[in-house]
């Protein structure tokens, strides 16, 4: 993400519960919506989906930009 956004901080997050693991990755840059998905959220976003996962990719409210991925724990 850093590469792309003209980013001072990137700051990246792994929570998990007995259902989920969810990894939230975040900058301060500059970069904004991109104006065609590269093919690094596109490939994200195939892998998540084989996994019965969520991925939310954009820009945050206080400027930057935000990945999360959900995936559901098994057992």
């Amino acid at each position: 993400m850093a590469r792309h956004a003209r980013a001072i901080r990137c700051r990246v997050a792994v929570v998990g519960d007995a259902y989920a693991v969810q990894v939230e990755v975040s900058d301060d840059g500059s970069g904004g919506t991109p104006a065609v998905e590269g093919h690094g959220l596109i490939g994200i976003r195939e892998r998540v989906s084989m996994y019965d996962g969520t991925l939310r990719a954009g820009p945050r409210a206080g400027g930057g930009f935000e990945v999360v991925v959900r995936l559901p724990v098994t057992v």
